[in-house]
């Protein structure tokens, strides 16, 4: 294929994208939905594109060249496609796509029938614009109980004379987790299967409107094995106050799996004065668990801030290209960046020290120093804990330290 086949083809792939989400035409998104879009693009495929990969792809940053085949290759997934070249090969799934030869007969009809489409589809689409004063509108919520899945009430106020095409609730970061709303409605409800701190939206014409922070605590420690939809809970062993364990019924269900299952560890509380910019973890880790679908030892250590999150992999070094970083603000892809020094097997306990003094993230593994990485958005204070392995994992002990180096007591 010539190089303006494959253009055709990611003019294709960008309008595939955009019909899916549905929010209209990506230059018209504003930098936020670009987060959005990372976040979701991670959650399915489990790559991480940045906000400024994603706002090069769709034009908004001006960039030489075509985006990258990592790229590529993410973004056919995210639409169901196997790959890159899988979708240009698939010519049948794009609802954009023309056979430009069928035309080619009459030049001057085709000319004028696409005049006749867009100038149509301008006056389609014009619209009022909407006024929106935030002051008229409120949102709250009430949580129900202590318990997950846990159900969550939201109030909210919209003023009947309001001209909006949609209204949404919004219940966390993830765009696809909305709840629709009509005009005179005043309540909803939604669903949590985790505990995290969140920020629910109120839409207007997919613009928020209103903020509403939601604390929903784990209540001590809470286990999960990582059934989709809905996962499976338990209530982890502790030793010794610093040592989490999967119970023994638990461990038999994940080892005898045909399915790769994720388990985690939440906690998630108020933390007294701890800074999600300031704080050292010091873990030792143990994963006795590597035959089939669990050979990669893979585990994800979260951090929830009130403003922000930090997600740092680790796995064995040959699994290395599949793991991506979330510091906040910053993302880095393992298919695009050299992550190896993230590495560690696992199979003996092993030492692992994250440090973060003013936005600045040093990772030690085993007592030597293996990386460094700056971040610029504040996190806020820090709420959360989370230690996700693929299969079976262990923390035999952990340790928080405020920026005092006092010990903080979970």
């Amino acid at each position: 294929m010539t190089g303006k086949d494959v253009q055709n083809d990611i003019i294709r792939l960008k309008e595939e994208i955009e019909g899916s989400l549905n929010w209209g035409k990506a230059r018209s998104w504003h930098s936020k939905m670009y987060t959005e879009l990372s976040e979701k693009i991670f959650e399915e495929t489990n790559v991480m594109l940045s906000a400024a990969t994603l706002k090069r792809f769709f034009g908004v940053i001006k960039h030489e060249g075509n985006p990258s085949i990592t790229t590529l290759d993410t973004l056919s997934q995210f639409i169901g496609k196997e790959s890159w070249r899988a979708f240009r090969t698939d010519k049948k799934s794009s609802r954009f796509h023309f056979k430009i030869n069928e035309f080619k007969k009459s030049s001057y009809d085709i000319f004028g029938f696409f005049l006749a489409l867009i100038i149509i589809g301008i006056i389609g689409n014009r619209s009022k614009e909407v006024v929106i004063n935030v002051s008229d509108f409120s949102l709250s919520s009430k949580v129900l109980s202590n318990e997950y899945p846990n159900s969550v009430v939201f109030d909210f106020n919209i003023p009947n004379d309001i001209d909006a095409d949609s209204l949404f609730i919004q219940q966390y970061w993830d765009v696809t987790k909305t709840i629709s709303i009509s005009k005179g409605q005043k309540k909803a409800t939604g669903i949590y299967y985790f505990p995290g701190y969140f920020k629910a939206k109120l839409l207007v014409n997919n613009k928020s409107v209103q903020e509403h922070d939601l604390f929903l605590k784990s209540n001590g420690w809470l286990g999960l094995v990582e059934y989709n939809p809905v996962p499976k809970y338990f209530i982890p062993e502790l030793k010794k106050n610093t040592g989490i364990y999967v119970p023994r019924n638990i461990e038999e269900e994940i080892i005898h799996s045909e399915l790769p299952l994720f388990t985690s560890y939440h906690f998630v509380d108020d933390i007294v004065n701890v800074s999600g910019d300031n704080f050292t973890l010091k873990a030792t880790i143990q994963n006795r668990f590597d035959e089939k679908w669990a050979i990669c030892h893979s585990l994800r250590i979260f951090f929830i801030g009130k403003d922000g999150a930090m997600i740092i992999p680790f796995s064995k070094i040959g699994c290395s290209s599949d793991n991506n970083i979330m510091l906040n603000d910053v993302y880095l892809n393992g298919k695009e960046n050299d992550l190896s020094a993230l590495s560690a097997d696992f199979t003996d306990p092993t030492d692992l020290s994250i440090k973060v003094r003013q936005k600045v993230v040093d990772i030690s593994i085993n007592g030597k120093h293996v990386y460094s990485l700056h971040y610029q958005a504040p996190m806020g204070e820090l709420v959360g804990l989370r230690f996700k392995f693929l299969g079976l994992g262990e923390v035999i002990d952990f340790k928080i330290y405020n920026d005092q180096s006092e010990e903080v007591i979970l």
